[in-house]
């Protein structure tokens, strides 16, 4: 991938106002009623939540789920959900992979983990570190780097390419023009580079929010696309071949941003973001129904009114042609997945007890037989 990026600008780069696109009419669905299936995780009376980062794979003893959670590898059988693993790494010592880890990344071989924001380091299955290697340093405009999960920026994998976000804690003075956002790791060759994008100069409005400067990203492999979703943008970036454009993948509401305020507090600075706003939430890909699924707040809940929060997931196909707007609540259904050989995997509130964790199975292939 090459490490220069050639911004190509559009007339609709980003715009809230109507387009061709935004007054097409969509389907406005119950996310519900693409439910087909539901899935069981056991979990132990210590485990209150095992999180949504699950990685499906079929292996020569069957087919798994796993994640890594709270320093534990876990391996679930699929579909049947039975914990055949649990496997406990060590936070300090020669096999220690620190307190803090703030991103991990599971193949069919090895486990990979982000460590105090300082090192990324391989593992065996067995609770061995296999190797470690330091994380470049950032130049003085970025400060600090994050590699956080925030956003639903999950570790994406492609061949031997791991690839991950360096995601600002807030948006500050400064970044608008600061590209080196993207970062890869070349497993083989023990590298790193960075694939590079730009914020909307919108931004420039909600520095210091530290809700509306978020973004979120995914990778679609076979078409060699980085997609990246922006709080405060109806439209998302599509970053390919060094270039960057535009397209509209925004929903037919109108939202409201509402950009936060900050409060000092001796040394430091208190962010205080407005719950009550709009906002463009996480981005992912159902590899299996080919969608893009991009979720939005179109009004956040206030003190008084915690009613009040409309929440939709957006359903695009893989050229960010839109499908479906889907309705849900969050008190019922999780907002972020994974995906399995039967669809999509969100919590199911109502199903969890204090010994499984369960998931509603989503099929959006059905979407057309709704309508």
């Amino acid at each position: 991938m090459k490490k220069h990026l050639v911004i190509v600008f559009l007339i609709s780069t980003f715009s809230i106002s109507c387009t061709s696109e935004s007054s097409q009419e969509i389907p406005i669905l119950d996310l519900k009623n693409l439910i087909v299936d539901t899935l069981y995780l056991e979990k132990d009376t210590l485990t209150r939540d095992l999180g949504e980062n699950f990685s499906y794979y079929k292996t020569d003893s069957g087919e798994v789920l796993v994640t890594f959670l709270s320093h534990q590898l876990r391996v679930y059988s699929y579909p049947e959900g039975k914990q055949l693993k649990k496997q406990r790494y060590e936070k300090e010592g020669p096999d220690g992979i620190g307190s803090f880890v703030s991103q991990s990344f599971i193949d069919k071989t090895s486990l990979y983990v982000f460590s105090q924001q300082k090192e990324l380091i391989k593992c065996d299955f067995e609770g061995r570190v296999l190797n470690r290697w330091d994380f470049p340093g950032v130049s003085e405009s970025r400060q600090y780097a994050n590699y956080s999960t925030a956003g639903n920026n999950k570790v994406r994998k492609s061949g031997n390419e791991l690839i991950f976000i360096d995601i600002p804690y807030v948006f500050m003075e400064g970044f608008l023009t600061y590209d080196k956002w993207g970062m890869i790791f070349n497993t083989d060759k023990h590298t790193f580079s960075h694939f590079n994008f730009l914020y909307p100069a919108a931004i420039s409005e909600y520095v210091n929010d530290d809700q509306l400067g978020l973004f979120s990203h995914i990778y679609i492999a076979d078409q060699e696309e980085h997609l990246i979703g922006f709080a405060i943008s109806d439209s998302i970036a599509v970053v390919k071949n060094g270039e960057q454009i535009w397209k509209w993948a925004g929903t037919s509401e109108s939202l409201e941003f509402k950009k936060g305020t900050t409060v000092p507090n001796g040394e430091y600075i208190v962010f205080q973001p407005d719950h009550s706003s709009s906002k463009y939430n996480g981005l992912d890909f159902d590899s299996y129904a080919n969608k893009i699924l991009r979720w939005v707040r179109v009004k956040g809940p206030r003190p008084e009114n915690k009613k009040q929060e409309r929440n939709r997931l957006l359903i695009f196909d893989r050229e960010l042609n839109r499908e479906a707007e889907l309705e849900f609540e969050r008190k019922e259904l999780g907002m972020y997945g994974f995906n399995t050989p039967k669809g999509y995997a969100v919590s199911l509130y109502s199903e969890t007890t204090d010994d499984v964790t369960a998931f509603a199975v989503i099929d959006f292939s059905k979407i057309n037989s709704l309508e």
